[in-house]
């Protein structure tokens, strides 16, 4: 994504000043390039957000949903499998890519080559739920394939600690195995999706994003951020209509150092996560973010906290 200039900038600052008037000092907030080094990183955090949809109003190349293709693009093919009516599909790949994530010089290179079946079989939902033991056979002599042929491939920057080898602690056989035992005997998202609805009786977004969330526990190497990450793209898709009502801080390093340090104006405190999430509210009410405020903020905070008085863009 091309960095634009902040034309935002003022409304942001304005809106972080107004929240300071009428509760508390932002105490990380100690000369006006903190403020403007926060309001930029909030814009850019918004602006990652508005790219997940603009790149769904374009046309869409058929090579984009093609692993065997160097234009291959997880996300781009989701939002053609959407158009298409496969929503299952879509949801995969959307799955897929926050599981392999887009590293900085490989991009989607691992992610394509699993999928791809390393330029055979294309592992399609389809095809991956009506026979998971051949993804398992195939993924064995693939992975020593992989750890010999140089080929560079890895894992995108959140999911650095995953590995590509069968017999590791969280090999990506049972990662897969486990998101379709979370998904259910049904093999359908969408009816994932209405049992969790059923299951509190509610369509609140905020409630049914934290029941999916919490329910990812059993989907193997998702922890707090690949959970967040997966939802929060579902939303950004409109194939569930969920928004967090928190920073789900429990658990977080970088999001949670942000918050402290823009509250106490140090990486620690004695706060509580769920503290913290109210105090993170509270702000996100005084900002002029439309939709899914919750990761601008945790997005926008943990990049905020590693520099917090002179901008850095960083990607994502």
């Amino acid at each position: 994504m091309k960095i634009k200039k902040h034309k935002d900038l003022n409304l942001f600052i304005d809106a972080i000043k107004s929240y300071e008037r009428d509760n508390s000092e932002l105490k990380g907030l100690t000369c006006n390039d903190s403020y403007e080094t926060l309001a930029k990183q909030l814009i850019d955090s918004v602006r990652r957000i508005e790219y997940v949809k603009v790149i769904g109003e374009r046309d869409i190349s058929a090579l984009r949903c093609n692993p065997h293709s160097d234009l291959f693009d997880p996300l781009r093919a989701a939002w053609k499998h959407k158009f298409e009516g496969n929503l299952n599909e879509a949801c995969w790949l959307i799955f897929l890519s926050t599981h392999f994530g887009k590293h900085s010089k490989c991009g989607w290179k691992l992610c394509a080559d699993i999928y791809g079946g390393l330029g055979t079989t294309v592992w399609t939902w389809d095809k991956i739920t009506s026979d998971f033991d051949a993804f398992d056979k195939w993924f064995k002599g693939a992975s020593l394939e992989m750890s010999r042929d140089r080929v560079s491939r890895k894992f995108g920057n959140h999911r650095k600690y995953e590995s590509l080898r069968y017999d590791s602690n969280r090999p990506i056989q049972k990662v897969f195995k486990s998101y379709l035992d979370w998904v259910g005997g049904s093999n359908d998202h969408e009816v994932r999706f209405w049992e969790a609805s059923t299951e509190k009786s509610t369509s609140n977004p905020a409630i049914l994003f934290d029941t999916l969330y919490r329910s990812m526990k059993s989907v193997i190497s998702f922890g707090r951020t690949a959970k967040f990450d997966y939802l929060t793209m579902l939303a950004k898709f409109d194939i569930v209509d969920i928004d967090p009502l928190t920073l789900y801080l429990t658990g977080a390093t970088g999001p949670r150092d942000g918050v402290n340090l823009l509250f106490y104006g140090k990486k620690s405190s004695d706060d509580t996560a769920v503290m913290l999430n109210e105090k993170i509210n509270e702000l996100a009410e005084d900002l002029p973010i439309s939709k899914l405020s919750s990761q601008v903020l945790e997005d926008a905070l943990c990049n905020w906290q590693k520099s917090p008085d002179k901008y850095i863009y960083f990607g994502g």
